[in-house]
């Protein structure tokens, strides 16, 4: 049942993400870009080596993927007003706007999917995603960071 809810789920997420390609055809940031990004919008304002922590890279290359989203003007950088010798990175407005466009062509896919969908099959899936949920959120704290880059 693990492997074919897998299976269901790899399915799922590509035809999500083929129905949201158009969107995401417009980005011109690389992967390692987007991926900072998104964790600049999710996180808010963080210094450089938070950044790297969190994408499990060097402060060095954390520093340069910074400066790249700053010339896209998607980040900003600045002093941190508390410790002088810190610079913290955020996502500028654009960042924001950017990573939300790119978020909501897939919630609205998924909507239109979700709607598509019998009554009792959503219900079922919702309880089923309830359940999910609920392993997800008593997951070991090894197992949470045994998933992390």
């Amino acid at each position: 049942m693990i492997e074919r809810g897998l299976e269901l789920y790899r399915t799922t997420v590509r035809e999500l993400h083929r129905r949201a390609a158009p969107v995401w055809r417009e980005v011109e940031l690389s992967m390692a870009q987007l991926r900072a990004l998104f964790t600049l919008v999710d996180g808010g304002p963080m210094p450089i080596g938070q950044l790297a922590r969190e994408l499990g890279i060097g402060l060095p290359a954390a520093s340069s993927l910074v400066d790249r989203l700053v010339e896209q003007s998607v980040a900003v950088r600045r002093e941190d007003l508390v410790d002088r010798r810190r610079t913290l990175a955020s996502a500028s407005e654009a960042g924001e706007a950017l990573a939300q466009r790119l978020r909501q062509g897939s919630r609205e896919s998924l909507r239109r999917m979700l709607q598509r969908m019998p009554p009792e099959r959503l219900a079922e899936l919702v309880a089923g995603l309830e359940a999910l949920a609920d392993a997800s959120r008593s997951a070991e704290p090894d197992e949470v960071g045994a998933r992390r880059p």
